[in-house]
């Protein structure tokens, strides 16, 4: 399984593709089509019965500047406390602080909050200042709301 973000002329997608054949299909500026996908949380699923495709020269067309930049920016954290608990976040966060194997604490310029990380996301090899580009991570309340790992969540790290 990978993630991947589409878009269309209008609007962005996060995708969890589970077929790994179908990776190359997904790349930047490639246009393709996509059909039989099933939708979970605001995110498309694309499964062996889905069809992927690339699309003919006459149904290419020009991505808006705007849908690029917001399929691609992080969201703010004081505005991901607004957000209902069961959202699906992907974006590029600082590390603020590990506070234990399963903790992290992510910053920006307008908060903090906490990232759970358990399975294979727990005692990640990381550093305050790091980045940590995560995918697929829910927010939930326990306690206090916080990202948290599921089945499909990613981590990638970055240095400073």
């Amino acid at each position: 399984m990978f993630h991947a973000t589409v878009v269309t002329a209008s609007q962005f997608f996060q995708v969890k593709v589970f077929n790994t054949n179908l990776k190359e299909k997904f790349t930047k500026q490639k246009f393709i089509t996509i059909s039989d996908y099933s939708e979970c949380k605001g995110n498309l699923e694309i499964n062996k019965a889905s069809s992927v495709s690339e699309a003919g020269p006459d149904q290419k067309f020009e991505v808006p500047k705007h849908i690029i930049k917001r399929a691609n920016q992080t969201p703010k954290i004081d505005s991901l406390h607004k957000q209902a608990p069961g959202t699906i976040v992907y974006g590029l966060f600082v590390l603020h602080q590990v506070t234990s194997q399963n903790f992290y604490e992510i910053q920006d310029n307008t908060g903090k909050m906490d990232v759970l990380g358990n399975g294979k996301w727990h005692n990640i090899e990381c550093e305050e200042g790091d980045k940590l580009r995560l995918f697929c991570f829910q927010l939930r309340t326990v306690k206090k709301l916080k990202l948290t790992c599921g089945l499909h969540s990613f981590i990638q790290v970055g240095t400073r």
